[in-house]
């Protein structure tokens, strides 16, 4: 055994329950905003039940569930608990890589990868995170001899499972899986899969090396041949290559010019976002989906740019070619982008005095809050789009919501 991969279960609303002790034991979802429109970004075990899911709207939830509470997300409160289980699990074995703020990995060394002392370690972690961290947070854990396979254990049983696939035990363990079950294989992936003619698991691990780079297109298709024999081949690193926020609006704010404050909010939380990881972006996109149409984008291309106004004059134009009076979600990314390493200073002076003032003015938001100076262009919307917390990465509570 080489790795131990542990998955929190129901993070967002096990969080909850644990703050406030009268939501335990009840069905509870959690949503990204106070509207009737939106939909479910978590759900707890007892709303599962009811068959309340990711991504399921809030009359559908209410039909499913009638019980259910729903209440708004709270991100800050889940960065908080996200560390201090990270403080309690290092109680027992530091982690390798924290890939979300719901998954974390272990790499085992020497003794540890004995496999009564791998599950002895599980069973120290989930007692660890229950006494430092709360006792409604729960975790399933896979222990393998690579993180792709510990991954895909640690979904093989939950709520609060425990599941060791050993190498000798290869490829007959995961035969009663479905594709979409391995971890980065999605439908889009699956679809591929077909097209080679790979419908099952079993026919995915007896496909060659050259079948399966074929079918991925890339040579990760020959580290999955890897993956699935238990080899520690490594992980191939992205490249980060968009910075963006999306939001659902609330109806108060979907006529043309309140969405497009809030367009501009979203260019400020994605510059600032940009600066602090040391990019600089040579796209800007806007996407608009409205009420009862198609959704529809367009693009710029620039020189690169951490300039927030420039970027706003770029997203002005943009604004002025869309057609609609009433939008339902806005989502604007900044793409293209290049490290700070690879970047020559400005060339004009001009430039130059206003990247150093929206770095300014990033530092000021972050000494004294959320909001503290911005551009009149978002007055009145500052509080629109609130913090999210992304899929692949865990904001900083050093790093407040700065724009």
């Amino acid at each position: 055994m080489s790795t131990l991969f542990l998955d929190l279960n129901s993070f967002f609303a096990s969080v909850e329950q644990q703050l406030v002790p009268s939501l335990r034991g009840k069905p509870l979802g959690i949503i990204p905003n106070d509207c009737g429109s939106t939909c479910c970004i978590a759900a707890s075990y007892e709303a599962k039940h009811f068959g309340v899911k990711t991504g399921c709207g809030v009359r559908e939830a209410h039909e499913r569930c009638p019980g259910i509470v729903l209440i708004a997300s709270r991100p800050d409160e889940y960065i908080k608990m996200h560390h201090k289980i990270l403080e309690a699990v290092d109680t027992i074995y530091p982690a390798e890589g924290v890939y979300s703020i719901d998954e974390m990995s272990f790499r085992l060394t020497g003794q540890d990868r004995d496999i009564n002392r791998a599950r002895d370690l599980a069973m120290q972690m989930k007692q660890a995170i229950r006494e430092l961290a709360g006792e409604t947070l729960r975790c399933s854990i896979g222990i393998a001899p690579n993180r792709v396979l510990a991954k895909t254990a640690s979904n093989m049983m939950k709520p609060d499972g425990l599941v060791v696939i050993e190498r000798n035990e290869l490829p007959k363990r995961l035969l009663g899986l479905e594709l979409t079950d391995f971890p980065g294989i999605g439908t889009g992936i699956e679809n591929r899969l077909h097209r080679y003619g790979i419908r099952s698991v079993d026919q995915l691990c007896r496909a060659s090396r050259p079948m399966l780079r074929k079918a991925w297109g890339s040579v990760l298709g020959e580290t999955w041949w890897h993956w699935l024999r238990g080899d520690e081949t490594d992980i191939p690193k992205t490249k980060k290559r968009s910075c963006g926020h999306q939001h659902v609006l609330a109806p108060d704010l979907r006529y043309k010019e309140q969405a497009r404050a809030v367009a501009i909010r979203l260019l400020h939380k994605a510059a600032a976002r940009m600066r602090w990881e040391g990019y600089w972006c040579t796209r800007i996109t806007l996407d608009l989906k409205p009420p009862d149409a198609p959704s529809w984008h367009l693009d710029v291309k620039l020189e690169p740019c951490q300039d927030t106004v420039r970027l706003l004059w770029h997203l002005g134009q943009l604004w002025s070619k869309q057609p609609f009076e009433f939008i339902f979600c806005v989502s604007v990314t900044l793409g293209g982008l290049i490290s700070n390493g690879n970047v020559e200073e400005p060339l004009f002076e001009l430039d130059r005095k206003r990247t150093r003032l929206a770095h300014t003015m990033d530092t000021i938001n972050r000494k004294q809050g959320h909001a503290s100076i911005y551009y009149g262009s978002m007055h009145g919307v500052t509080d629109s789009a609130p913090r999210r917390i992304p899929f692949s990465s865990v904001p900083d509570l050093d790093l407040p919501d700065i724009a």
